[in-house]
């Protein structure tokens, strides 16, 4: 599978994409003709080379270093899939094919598939480890993928991973406040909220610990996703604006998963950072998303970044762009117009 996946590619065919003879190659990367022409048209040139001759070949062929990190990608997947098929789950081998051929990152799938191998095991640090790695755009997107069932999902039958996270749910510990447990409980209750239109666990919007915060804010932010209720955004704004942790988590967690921000165990937010890849992603989300989590994001999420970085990462007239565009495009709630058409006003 990792081979179909990323298939061997003789140097040859990785040079000739830089638009690169074997000759080009042996003066930029002051590698011997002798030993090129023994690595040149094998497929297994990789396995062959030495470390010295991939550094300088690295730095000559540019593709060369992708290649190499491809390659290392698909042999991790390899490992995973063969403790996926260990943990029960039926994988969908042209499906996986087919998100990698589209440009789906394999490590972001390896990851996800090994949440979803511990989840079936129900195994709380395995799960937890890996799903707190799938916190970031494109990690939670390979995430989707493993849970949807057919034909987006890259499962055959995803119904027992769900039955099996909603019981691993009730049994993760989140007292201690740790980051890995924190994030992938939290990122657990988003995806089987977004899931089932239902919170899977009681959460408390009181969120008097890091914890609770980050698990009631996912599971606000799955209610909208699901059932496009505009009471629980703005029940969720209301407990923003009381709540000073709350507010700090919702900073948090928006910088942390547009990666704005490293994350940290204790929520720190990192002085003068700029919210460049926040501000597109909610932008996109402006444009994208149902009325009930664009209530979220004109009531909660964009004015707690304002707060944060006024400039909005520097995209201010796009974010102007963006609220006019949705406007134009209609708003079936009066009040959420009023509330984008005034946020409009302040931002211009």
């Amino acid at each position: 599978m990792p081979s179909a996946l990323v298939p061997p590619l003789p140097l040859s065919d990785i040079a000739a994409a830089d638009l690169l003879s074997m000759a080009d190659v042996a003066v930029l990367a002051h590698v011997p003709a002798s030993t090129l022409s023994r690595l040149w048209q094998d497929a297994s040139w990789l396995d062959r080379v030495s470390g010295a001759t991939l550094q300088q070949l690295i730095a000559a062929v540019p593709k060369v270093a992708g290649y190499v990190r491809m390659r290392s990608h698909a042999a991790h997947l390899g490992s995973v899939l063969r403790v996926c098929d260990e943990s029960g789950l039926e994988l969908r081998h042209d499906r996986l094919g087919e998100v990698v051929g589209e440009g789906g990152a394999v490590h972001c799938l390896a990851t996800a598939l090994a949440a979803a191998a511990g989840i079936m095991r129900m195994d709380r640090h395995c799960a937890t480890s890996h799903l707190a790695r799938c916190w970031g755009v494109r990690q939670s997107e390979a995430l989707d993928m493993v849970m949807a069932a057919p034909p987006d999902g890259v499962l055959a039958e995803p119904i027992r991973l769900i039955e099996q996270a909603s019981q691993l749910i009730d049994i993760i510990d989140t007292g201690a406040n740790s980051l890995h447990t924190t994030v992938g409980h939290g990122i657990l209750v988003h995806k089987m909220t977004k899931l089932t239109g239902t919170v899977p666990r009681e959460v408390l919007p009181a969120a008097a610990e890091r914890a609770s915060a980050f698990a009631y804010r996912s599971s606000v932010v799955g209610l909208l996703m699901a059932t496009n209720d505009f009471d629980v955004a703005v029940a969720y704004q209301r407990r923003l604006m009381a709540n000073p942790l709350l507010r700090r988590n919702e900073l948090w967690s928006l910088a942390t998963f547009c990666g704005d921000i490293p994350q940290s165990s204790d929520f720190a937010l990192a002085a003068g950072r700029g919210m460049r890849r926040t501000a597109a992603e909610v932008t996109t989300d402006v444009l994208d998303l149902n009325e009930a989590y664009l209530q979220y994001l004109v009531s909660a999420a964009i004015p707690v970044v304002l707060e944060y970085d006024s400039s909005f990462g520097s995209a201010r007239d796009t974010l102007v762009h963006a609220l006019g565009e949705r406007l134009e495009r209609g708003i079936v709630d009066k009040q959420l117009r009023a509330a984008c058409a005034s946020l409009l006003k302040s931002v211009q």
